[in-house]
């Protein structure tokens, strides 16, 4: 299998980019674009006539947002979100959208626009002199003769049969027409489930002329939003980017992040019969070989873009590569691990309960490069049901450093009854299963993938773990219960003896979680941790799988050191799984890392024996001193709301006046409120979480939350007049007060 495309050397010169008049008429009375709430998406900008608009920030890189180009007689802008465009109450975002389509129009008075998609846009244009028509996709090849704009909806055109449409639109854009599409890449990803960039709509059309929306995001690069500040337009052009990197003077150290950030999105995104920017990137790394290969040992930083855009390129390759010519990618050896060449393939068969949704362990795995086959019934194919080999679900590509390959889990869909699949890096294998299938139990025949250190408790015999089990030659293993999975290195169980007891304490853990929260026990699907050589942010993160580093991993199978470790052993585990299980109705702003921790304060009380007083995270002696440094400062809710570890103690002491079982009858008021009462906003949260939890203790803590600084409307704290008021004389202590309740 080739890891590095080879090409030779082609002569590169600095291309074309946006005459200044391009980008000033797409700005013109444009200040800030704002999109509240949007995860916006990248541009890729890389043709010759192509140029960037709007930048967002990537780190310390300016990344475009807002791309064009000229294509033929006509002309293309494609947007990373729609969001940048919909804020019509700004005159700044509807100058930007009356710029747009007067440039697409070039200039045309009174042009005819179509309205494929965007149509909130019609008000807005009407008012600027255009003629707005409305067009479905059916009658979209009819109605682009009369048109001079399409402001398109790209998702309508992904499908494989509208390529005779997308061929229509291409010729007449560049017969004069212009083109118009925004949307982020993931959230189309998301919804359909297709990874395949290159066939979004508007790329099919865009990518011709060097534009194409991309899967990546940027942050903003103004006060609310992305400042039409015009930095970063030509080293946000790959071309151009690529050119300055093969230049014999040193990159700067601005320029590093930039350029690499710039060529990896870029790598990812063109389509693979591009012939404006993929034979220079093959050709710029041609002869680097396998030592493009990131390892824990060898990381790729921003200062090897090269390196880095190998690895991009050979991703794309790999996910081309038809399932034949598979083989084990050479990173695979150090992560996730190699199997023995001598380790026996196995024929299972696993009955997968459709009722429970997401991953279904299967206890195999699949060695990297080897196809495995899965069968499913007739009545099952297509129904939804896949098939992913590999756990390890956190990618890298936008992180400074590679410590591994930064994509190493495959999935597909079980269109068939049998499919042949597998993954270059290996990895356990998972049925996957839709939510709300109605399919029941259903039979899942794997031949190919071998048998890996794997035991459910209550199934599994302890002494055919002890005996056999723990000893296979996987590189992973999981240990598994109803309500979690613990996806971790085989090495660390080889002398694990009792993982039933383990089990235990895992799902003392989960019941504990719903029992503060006040929901059931009883789980659709089971919580999964999964440890990594790197993952995406921070030392673990939560979500689906919750994601740590494998120094973890030992803590993990020890049972004494989760029952003994308090706070300083258990603290990580604790947090990322309230995350998973918090409200948003009774977490409001600054506090979505503070009630999270009631979660963590509750294990490590209910699971890892310290109290909350005692709790080694909470640290009642320092934040003691913070509290009363606050409260003689004049308690700003502004200092509250950025300091988690000060705003934790306000809960703390209510969880020491008034116990855990306070907050579970609040809690439990919230799950059973009708959706009508429960709050929208963080003024009625603030103000609901007063309410609640006053008329839960049967005090009126409005004087406690004024103490704290912590704002609530009159009407809030006038409902409560009727109850005694309640605030500690020495509140200002911290959790030295004498408890009431």
């Amino acid at each position: 299998m080739r890891h590095v495309m080879v090409a030779s050397l082609l002569s590169l010169s600095l291309v074309a980019w946006a005459a200044p008049a391009d980008v000033e008429a797409l700005l013109q009375g444009v200040d800030e674009v704002v999109a509240p709430g949007a995860l916006v998406g990248q541009v890729a900008v890389f043709g010759d006539d192509a140029f960037t608009v709007l930048t967002g920030a990537k780190g310390k890189s300016r990344l475009a947002n807002i791309g064009a180009a000229r294509y033929g007689a006509g002309r293309i802008v494609l947007g990373g979100h729609e969001g940048l465009f919909g804020n019509f109450d700004r005159p700044a975002q509807v100058a930007l959208v009356t710029n747009i389509v007067r440039w697409l129009a070039d200039g045309q008075a009174g042009a005819r626009v179509l309205l494929h998609g965007h149509r909130g846009w019609r008000a807005p244009l009407e008012a600027a002199g255009f003629e707005v028509v409305q067009v479905d996709t059916g009658g979209l090849a009819a109605a682009l003769p009369g048109a001079k704009v399409l402001l398109a909806a790209g998702a309508q055109l992904s499908a494989a049969d509208q390529a005779p449409l997308i061929e229509t639109i291409a010729t007449w854009i560049q017969d004069g027409g212009g083109f118009f599409d925004a949307v982020p890449i993931w959230g189309w990803q998301q919804v359909t489930g297709r990874q395949d960039i290159a066939g979004y709509g508007a790329n099919r059309v865009a990518a011709r002329a060097g534009l194409s929306l991309g899967a990546g995001t940027v942050d903003g690069t103004g006060p609310n939003g992305w400042l039409a500040d015009r930095v970063g337009l030509d080293l946000s052009h790959a071309q151009r980017a690529l050119a300055r990197l093969l230049a014999p003077e040193p990159l700067t150290a601005d320029e590093q992040p930039q350029i690499s950030a710039v060529l990896t999105e870029a790598a990812g995104t063109v389509p693979t019969d591009d012939t404006l920017l993929l034979p220079q990137l093959e050709a710029a790394i041609a002869g680097l070989g396998d030592t493009a290969v990131p390892t824990a040992q060898n990381p790729l930083a921003l200062d090897q873009p090269l390196a880095r855009l190998a690895v991009v390129l050979d991703h794309q390759a790999m996910r081309r590569a038809p399932i034949d010519q598979l083989q084990a990618h050479p990173a695979a050896a150090t992560f996730p691990g190699a199997v023995a060449a001598d380790v026996p393939s196995v024929e299972a068969t696993i009955l997968v309960d459709t009722k429970v949704p997401d991953w279904t362990s299967t206890g195999l795995y699949a060695a990297p490069g080897e196809v495995i086959e899965v069968t499913v019934p007739a009545a099952a194919a297509g129904s939804g049901l896949g098939v992913r080999i590999g756990a390890h679900t956190d990618t890298l590509w936008g992180l400074d450093r590679w410590q591994r390959f930064p994509e190493v889990t495959r999935a597909t869909g079980l269109a068939q009854q049998v499919t042949r699949f597998g993954n270059p890096f290996g990895g356990p294998v998972y049925i996957t299963v839709p939510r709300n299938s109605q399919l029941g139990v259903v039979p899942v025949e794997i031949k190919g993938a071998v048998e890996m250190p794997y035991f459910r408790a209550g199934v599994t015999p302890v002494d055919q773990w002890r005996a056999r089990l723990r000893h296979l030659q996987a590189p992973w293993a999981e240990l598994a219960t109803d309500k979690i999975v613990l996806t971790v290195p085989a090495s660390v169980v080889r002398d694990l003896d009792d993982p039933e007891a383990l089990m235990m304490v895992w799902d003392t853990a989960l019941d504990s979680l719903a029992d503060l929260r006040t929901t059931s026990r009883l789980r659709d699907r089971p919580e999964r941790i999964v440890s990594d050589q790197q993952i995406s942010a921070g030392y673990m993160h939560s979500g689906y799988p919750i994601m740590t580093w494998l120094d973890v991993p030992p803590t993990m199978v020890d049972r004494d050191k989760l029952v003994d470790g308090g706070a300083s052993t258990c603290w990580g585990f604790w947090h990322e799984l309230g995350h998973n299980h918090q409200r948003g109705w009774w977490t409001f702003g600054g506090t979505g890392e503070v009630t999270v921790n009631l979660f963590s304060m509750y294990l490590c009380q209910r699971v890892s024996n310290e109290q909350v007083a005692d709790n080694s995270w909470l640290n009642a002696t320092r934040r003691n001193e913070a509290v009363t440094k606050y409260m003689a400062e004049g308690s700003d809710f502004d200092k509250w709301k950025s300091d988690p570890g000060l705003a934790l103690m306000m809960y703390a002491q209510l969880q020491q006046a008034f116990g855990w079982g306070a907050f579970q009858r609040t809690f439990a008021s919230y799950e059973a409120a009708a959706e009508g009462e429960l709050p929208g906003n963080d003024d009625q949260k603030r103000d609901q979480w007063l309410v609640r939890f006053s008329r839960t203790v049967g005090r009126d803590l409005s004087p406690f939350f004024e103490a704290w600084g912590v704002p609530t409307s009159q009407a809030a704290r006038d409902s409560l007049s009727d109850l005694a008021p309640w605030c500690p004389a020495d509140v200002n202590l911290g959790l030295a007060f004498t408890r009431e309740g």
